[in-house]
């Protein structure tokens, strides 16, 4: 009996450590980005034209609690995947709380876009805050990218029309 207890203990640890490795693809492409400048916290999701955001939740990735969420953003841009988190008038509704005096040392974020769904990543702060990032250019899992940049990783589908590198 002990015996098949083992097993199923190591099937499911087996097919945790699968589904995490198959979660964490390296090869998918980079599609969200962070900036931090001072206190305000600035995310860029790719996005294909027809996209558009329709909310971005942001956890602490250490206790895997919800920090804030912001709903249907009311600007051009934020509805194009330009982000800035907590800001209560960028968003049509959002979660009361304000951002924290200190950040976590990782946060967690998701952008829900229509149609297609949306990135999600997780960012820590330090990589973030030591980046040297000009203007329009954000952090990534892949290093600096500008928001162009990241919005042509997108396939959206159709013509091929990408400039070459």
């Amino acid at each position: 009996m002990f015996a098949s207890l083992g097993v199923v203990v190591l099937a499911a640890a087996g097919f945790f450590v699968y589904l995490i490795h198959i979660m964490s693809d390296p090869i998918r492409p980079t599609l969200l980005g962070m900036r931090i400048d001072g206190d305000r916290v600035t995310i860029k999701a790719g996005q294909c034209p027809e996209e558009r955001v329709r909310r971005v939740e942001v956890w602490d990735s250490g206790t895997e609690r919800l920090l804030w969420r912001g709903d249907k953003p009311v600007t051009d841009e934020g509805k194009r995947g330009l982000l800035t988190l907590w800001d209560r008038e960028a968003y049509r509704t959002s979660s009361p709380a304000a951002q924290p005096s200190e950040l976590p040392e990782a946060l967690d974020v998701l952008v829900e876009s229509d149609p297609y769904g949306g990135p999600d990543g997780v960012f820590s702060i330090a990589e973030v805050r030591a980046a040297d990032l000009g203007p329009g250019s954000y952090w990534t899992r892949d290093g600096v990218r500008t928001a162009a940049e990241l919005d042509a990783v997108q396939d959206c589908g159709g013509t091929d029309e990408s400039p070459e590198p």
